[in-house]
């Protein structure tokens, strides 16, 4: 996601612009609890996403695959109920109770489809088309405060720290066949675990020492 922020041909287009619009788009997929203007709100933003700044439409839709994952799993808690009586649609009879669909839970999950569908494209248009250097400069210009900012900037760079330390893991432990069997598998993980912890904080006190060294004073100076 990270690289097609840098890529996309929507890249130079006024940040701001596109902040604000993925916000309101975000309000209004909340805000109104309709289907049709959701789903227009979807398809504009994969529209916007993959048509316009070109996102290659395969791996954009890769990137719902996580998230629908939850999705699913929460629609399938508020279709699926349970009853003493046959009351449903669809059902199932385990034992005394009846599992099965009802109709207003079929458009309560419908509905709920839809709004989070919105969400997402509206979120990853923002994600895939904005450099993370602009939206720092959004959040300056909208007065976030400081500390705030601060917190985005660190967050940012250690994902890529914390991602970078586990892939050398990794890698490390499959060329000594770490992952072969649940045992040894299970012992791999433990191991990342640790060695990722000590890494990272090893990587945090490098980072303290270089902002020693430049006068840190608790307040970054970002551009």
């Amino acid at each position: 996601m990270d690289r097609y922020a840098y890529i996309n041909k929507l890249k130079k287009f006024n940040p701001m612009a596109k902040f604000i619009f993925a916000i309101a788009a975000l309000f209004v997929a909340i805000g109104f609890n309709n289907i049709y203007i959701n789903f227009i709100i979807f398809i504009i933003m994969v529209l916007l996403t993959t048509v316009v700044a070109r996102i290659p439409s395969k791996n954009y839709f890769e990137i719902y695959l996580l998230p629908l994952f939850f999705l699913f799993i929460s629609i399938l808690t508020i279709i699926i109920s349970r009853s003493n009586d046959d009351i449903f649609l669809y059902s199932l009879k385990i034992g005394n109770s009846f599992f099965g669909v009802k109709g207003e839970s079929l458009v309560e999950a419908v509905i709920l489809i839809f709004r989070v569908l919105a969400c997402l494209s509206s979120t990853f248009f923002i994600a895939l088309t904005t450099p993370i250097n602009y939206l720092i400069k959004v959040f300056k210009k909208l007065k976030l405060p400081s500390v705030i900012i601060e917190l985005i900037i660190l967050i940012y760079r250690f994902i890529f720290v914390f991602l970078e330390e586990s892939k050398e893991i990794i890698f490390a432990q499959e060329m000594r066949f770490g992952y072969m069997g649940i045992k040894n598998t299970y012992r791999s993980i433990g191991l990342l675990m640790k060695s990722l912890f000590i890494r990272v904080l090893l990587k945090y006190e490098d980072m303290i020492d270089s902002l020693d060294t430049k006068l840190y004073n608790g307040d970054f100076k970002i551009g």
